[in-house]
């Protein structure tokens, strides 16, 4: 049997509390019940050798990480995991993907549309991951840098470290901080942009030396463009706008109609089309929380009078 002290010295039993945690947070989020740990432990070990865990496995959590740590609080780590890996992946299958065998001791999490997660790296790092995109990282930072790779739209607050700088890589860019917090968007088939809001970054296209390393100033945003071989461009932008979707709002300051429409079918998964093609140009303020439906999102756009906005299959439509 594992002996207290050794618990944390136990990387593969941190790496397990670290993905109980991300599916934990998954549950919650998908409303999936959560399993009566004290009565399921009665039947794997009897009713007198049960300690004292709490009503859900945060409180096993909570266990793990204090001095308090013994045989029913293993017992309860490895069957909340059995249990959550079973029950999640029926509940809310493709939402979060965790690596269970944590080959290279990697972790996947990927979120689906219209969901954002937050979650805390084991350097101390906070990731908030919006809807559609997939983070990969190790279970524990080793080497000279901090490595992880990202496919969608996150906001980092990166926990500085001098000596170990941390690394994305999304959309064919390398973003390195220098002690900061900074939104990255790369979803495949768009241009990546990295917005920086406090500190500094450095910018460099992954596989092109030709191309000098970019450091960003606070309110700068610099793109990679998709569609235009090795394109780079910097430009100062509204970062409340950029980063509003980690609030869960959507949000447009002084945008032409077109920009707003657009970006709210990017949200929703469907399509603009313009029949009103004056209407395209008119410059507005536009908010959304990201919890409404889209038919309530057209509701408010059409409190503008400025044109005819209606949702019509897989369409949002100007008239």
């Amino acid at each position: 049997m594992m002996k207290k002290t050794d618990i944390f010295n136990d990387e593969s039993l941190q790496n397990d509390i670290q993905d109980l945690a991300a599916i934990e947070q998954a549950m919650i989020r998908k409303k999936c019940p959560l399993p009566d740990l004290n009565a399921e432990l009665e039947k794997i070990v009897g009713t007198e050798k049960v300690a004292s865990v709490g009503t859900g496995h945060r409180a096993v959590l909570r266990t793990m990480f204090s001095a308090v740590v013994g045989a029913a609080a293993m017992l309860a780590i490895v069957f909340v995991w059995q249990w959550t890996q079973n029950k999640l992946g029926k509940a809310s299958e493709g939402v979060v993907a965790m690596n269970a065998s944590h080959d290279g001791g990697m972790a996947t999490i990927q979120t689906a549309e219209g969901e954002m997660i937050t979650l805390t790296l084991a350097d101390g790092t906070e990731v908030k991951l919006n809807s559609n995109s997939k983070l990969t990282y190790p279970h524990q930072f080793k080497g000279k840098e901090r490595m992880i790779q990202l496919v969608g739209e996150a906001f980092f607050k990166v926990k500085h470290d001098a000596h170990r700088p941390f690394v994305v890589e999304a959309g064919g860019v390398l973003t390195k901080d220098l002690g900061t917090s900074f939104n990255i968007s790369a979803y495949i088939g768009s241009d990546c942009k990295v917005t920086l809001v406090e500190g500094k970054v450095e910018v460099m296209q992954k596989n092109n030396d030709a191309h000098a390393p970019i450091v960003l100033a606070p309110g700068q945003q610099y793109s990679l463009l998709l569609h235009q071989t090795n394109l780079e461009k910097v430009k100062t932008v509204d970062t409340e706008e950029t980063t509003a979707w980690a609030d869960g709002v959507l949000y447009f300051h002084d945008q032409t109609l077109e920009y707003i429409v657009h970006g709210i079918a990017d949200y929703y998964q469907v399509k603009a089309l313009f029949k009103n093609q004056r209407a395209k140009l008119l410059h507005l303020d536009f908010s959304m929380d990201k919890t409404e439906s889209l038919e309530e999102t057209v509701g408010l756009l059409n409190e503008f009078s400025i044109a005819k906005v209606s949702a019509k299959g897989g369409y949002i439509v100007v008239e």
